[in-house]
């Protein structure tokens, strides 16, 4: 994978664009899990275990990448318009 310098301002665009739809899929995941264990629990009157819950924990964790990567992309971006500007 190219550093984030050596791409265009297109292509750190387009990389931007796909981060953030990759973030918003997974947000959306987590929700339709969480509203999956909510309807268990309350609808069918199944007790969900404390193990079973791990997942929904866990997820937001595997999202810190994706935050890294779309700051650094962020922040490129800028520099690079704030260096088009001068």
């Amino acid at each position: 994978m190219k550093q984030f310098s050596e791409l265009s301002l297109d292509e750190l665009q387009k990389r931007k664009s796909t981060l953030k739809s990759v973030l918003i899929g997974f947000i959306v995941l987590a929700v339709v899990i969480v509203l999956l264990f909510a309807y268990l629990y309350f609808f069918m009157g199944k007790h969900i275990k404390i193990v079973s819950l791990i997942p929904i924990f866990i997820l937001p964790i595997t999202w810190l990448p994706i935050f890294i990567s779309l700051k650094s992309v962020n922040d490129e971006i800028a520099l690079r318009q704030s260096k088009g500007s001068q």
